[in-house]
């Protein structure tokens, strides 16, 4: 690799190093539990199709009895193990908005004329890139990880109904829980007309992508550009006052009749 560029870990960080292994009393959901833990790593190495399930089960320690007495294929252990680590990034990422909170407080002025008096601060405007440098770091280690399976999930859901809906189903989840971050991380302010927090939670996720991505294949160290980058489009697409934040609830809600003026 380049001289100046970062390293890339390999193997590649284990997201789920810190999820419990399971109840040891239950044995067969232990055992499942093992397998789609395991699994996680074999995948984000070699791809659904090039993991076999030999691979899978030496990662657990397993024989391949155990693993058709919980599974009936590859593609549902992968399905599983995609399920899981979204929640763990999730799990990572509410941990780390704690702290950030806990740190550098609530982004008061992400958006223009958000700051008091209306005039944006530069101090403020320091820490809330720090926050999002802050919060771009925290997530890096397992970045590649991640979008190593969600690259796999989108291929394959592309091809396969079953994998589509599950799919579908966890980019909703996380799409939803980014939201939520958004709308509690930056009080105040919402999204401009047209657009609900889950509009540019999705923008964020791709961006997110797009930088691990460019990190990884470019070998281009990435921090100063991830915290301009998406401070920026914050920036662009937030705007301050009670009426931006309604407008985004009533954007949500549209589809479902749930949107109501007031009289």
């Amino acid at each position: 690799m380049e001289a100046g560029h970062p390293e890339v870990a390999d193997p590649v960080p284990d997201l789920l190093g810190n999820v419990p292994a399971g109840d040891e009393t239950r044995r067969k959901e232990n055992t499942r539990s093992r397998l789609v833990r395991a699994s996680v790593q074999v995948f984000a190495e070699k791809g659904l199709d090039g993991a076999t399930i030999d691979d899978l089960v030496r990662a657990a320690g397993f024989t391949r009895g155990a693993f058709y007495s919980n599974f009936s294929s590859k593609d549902e252990v992968f399905r599983a193990a995609f399920a899981l680590a979204t929640q763990q990034v999730i799990q990572i990422m509410h941990e780390r908005v704690d702290e950030a909170r806990a740190a550098h407080g609530p982004l008061g002025s992400v958006a223009p004329g958000g700051s008091a008096g209306g005039v944006a601060d530069e101090g403020a405007r320091t820490e809330e890139a720090a926050l999002m440098l802050d919060l771009f770091e925290a997530m890096r280690p397992f970045g590649r990880q991640w979008c190593l399976l969600h690259t796999e999930a989108v291929t394959h859901s592309l091809r396969s109904q079953a994998d589509r809906d599950e799919l579908v189903s966890q980019r909703r989840l996380l799409r939803s829980t980014v939201a939520g971050v958004l709308a509690s991380t930056a009080p105040g302010v919402g999204p401009r007309e047209g657009l609900d927090f889950e509009d540019l939670a999705q923008l964020l996720i791709g961006v997110f992508i797009d930088l691990i991505t460019r990190e990884q294949l470019e070998g281009e160290d990435v921090s100063a550009l991830a915290s301009t980058t998406i401070l920026g489009t914050l920036r662009a697409f937030l705007q301050p006052g009670e009426e931006a934040v309604a407008g985004a609830v009533c954007a949500g809600a549209a589809d479902r009749g749930e949107c109501r003026t007031a009289d």
